[in-house]
């Protein structure tokens, strides 16, 4: 195993380790869990976290493994990374949310998610990512490094996550106009949240 499966191995490992630390339920909530607990309690922990994730050593990135020729396609680091967080939620959910079904989990880790970790190892500069969606809507998101990247992409796509269980288990037919009217102002900025976090990662990855 090179230098670049294990590091994403290492942040496959803190990223379970995060979720295993925060207050997520474990019964699909309502929107105003995910916004009003979960979100500012990620906020609160950002900078403690960021010393964490800056802590597990980054190969150079422009080392023959990631810099080999080839076209790129949609395997940019910024396109994979949101792959690879989103499976990395879901692969908790399935260990801890009601209805648990770890073998599941384990097929997942073992298939899909060391397939996006490959990908991520052997990875190289693209643009695929960029701008992928057409808004005037600013996410205001910065990022200084990879690390600060990465986790402001991870913790926006738990967000996502949480935000949206809801969706799956009632009839949102029959929701009031004011909860639609706030899935739908959430979920278009989250979305071009999201976006730009993508883009910040696909910059940042590249600069050690």
């Amino acid at each position: 195993m090179d230098a670049f499966h294990s590091y994403f191995l290492d942040l496959a490992r803190y990223g379970a380790n995060l979720l295993n630390r925060l207050p997520i339920e474990l019964q699909p909530q309502p929107l105003e869990y995910a916004l009003g607990k979960l979100a500012p309690i990620l906020e609160e922990g950002r900078a403690a976290e960021l010393v964490q994730l800056r802590k597990i050593t980054r190969p150079d990135p422009l080392t023959a493994t990631a810099a080999s020729p080839g076209a790129t396609g949609l395997n940019t680091i910024g396109m994979l990374a949101d792959r690879f967080t989103i499976l990395l939620i879901k692969e908790w959910c399935l260990r801890h949310k009601a209805g648990a079904n770890p073998e599941k989990a384990d097929a997942l880790f073992e298939t899909q998610t060391l397939d996006i970790i490959g990908a991520l190892a052997s990875s190289r500069p693209g643009s695929s990512a960029l701008a992928s969606k057409i808004t005037t809507h600013k996410s205001g998101v910065v990022a200084a490094d990879w690390e600060e990247a990465f986790w402001g992409l991870f913790t926006t796509n738990l967000v996502i996550w949480e935000s949206q269980e809801m969706l799956y288990i009632k009839d949102i037919g029959h929701a009031p106009e004011a909860e639609l009217r706030s899935y739908i102002h959430w979920f278009s900025r989250g979305n071009i949240r999201r976006n730009d976090y993508m883009e910040l990662c696909e910059k940042r990855y590249w600069n050690l």
